[in-house]
């Protein structure tokens, strides 16, 4: 029988004191009220795609060098930043980071900015490469002595506590700062400015290493990120875009529901509500229907959130556990 895992890093509001309306997924709720719960630490999204992936970590969750491997370009032996294009916002004290998806930076800004990166650190031997208008990558000529805090922990965040650590920390805070004066100077931000459209103002690094090798009980991969598709290009098994409704082949599929859209939206409480009652129509209650009709045997809903991560297992039978009430939509105290 089919087991289907969804992962979803958006499923929890992550910003503890902010008020938000919560949205209505009552399938999601029950699923997960009426599922077998397990916890375990976790840092953040990467390490738990990597960790399905046997991947382990070096300085760094390698999600980079897995990523650009996603995205077709070979990584060879190189060590791999990952370097998304963000914009900084200064709030009294605090610069405050806005993810790359909130920003609509067009190719051909991408192309422009990353050319002006790459003349100007040409003598320190840093490749910057922009598969995506809004994923970037570093390839560095020595291996980073760094580890770093993801874009998906940074985001929304005072950046003060979040730059990297590690024995080459200061050159990297000195580069973070020389980028920053490289990109406002740029005509591209000077256009942007303009038309009211904030500015790439900043680059986010993260996810350092050299590609890995990689092993998994998947059979099949369902995603959107460049993670997930290198991951699943390691471990040599299929790939497919997410799309509601897809038939679901294989005996064991991990599908991975982190879009840009998503992730964007956890800064905005009502995007946030919006996406997950979206998923909720597109995704959670059709694989629901198909548990309760037995084609699938197990339904496991997997986040991960304040350093844990959490699953939720239900089977048919499961489904009838009718004392058990609908969960509350929050992240659980760990232990609890």
């Amino acid at each position: 029988m089919h087991t289907v895992t969804l992962f979803i890093p958006a499923l929890f509001w992550p910003h503890a004191g902010v008020e938000h309306e919560m949205p209505l997924v009552p399938v999601l709720r029950t699923l997960i009220g009426r599922g077998d719960a397990g916890e375990a630490r976790c840092d953040e999204e990467p390490a738990w795609l990597c960790e399905q992936f046997g991947v382990t970590r070096q300085a760094d969750w390698p999600s980079a060098p897995i990523s650009v491997f996603g995205t077709g370009t070979p990584p060879e032996g190189d060590f791999w930043l990952c370097a998304d294009p963000v914009h900084l916002q200064v709030n009294r004290d605090q610069l405050i980071l806005q993810a790359p998806e909130t920003l609509s930076i067009t190719d051909a800004e991408a192309v422009s900015l990353c050319a002006a990166l790459n003349r100007h650190f040409a003598a320190d031997q840093f490749t910057f490469l922009a598969p995506q208008s809004h994923r970037w990558y570093i390839r560095t000529a020595r291996p980073a002595r760094i580890h770093t805090s993801s874009l998906a922990r940074a985001a929304g965040r005072d950046v003060d506590r979040l730059l990297p650590e590690g024995e080459d920390r200061m050159a990297w805070h000195r580069m973070f700062n020389e980028v920053q004066m490289l990109l406002h100077a740029h005509p591209v931000n000077e256009e942007r400015e303009q038309r009211g459209a904030l500015a790439i103002n900043s680059l986010w690094f993260s996810g350092g290493g050299m590609l890995p090798r990689a092993r998994t009980s998947f059979r099949a991969v369902i995603g959107s990120s460049a993670l997930a598709r290198g991951l699943a290009k390691l471990a040599d098994i299929p790939f497919a875009s997410a799309e509601p409704g897809m038939a679901i082949a294989a005996d064991d599929v991990l599908i991975e529901l982190c879009d840009a859209a998503t992730a964007s939206l956890r800064l905005d409480p009502a995007g946030w509500k919006c996406a997950l009652e979206n998923l909720e129509r597109r995704w959670f209650a059709p694989l629901a229907a198909m548990l309760k009709k037995g084609s699938i045997g197990e339904l496991v809903i997997a986040t991960v959130a304040n350093g844990r991560s959490y699953r939720w297992s239900a089977s048919r039978l499961d489904l009838w556990r009718l004392w058990r009430p609908a969960a509350a939509l929050r992240a659980p105290l760990p232990g609890s």
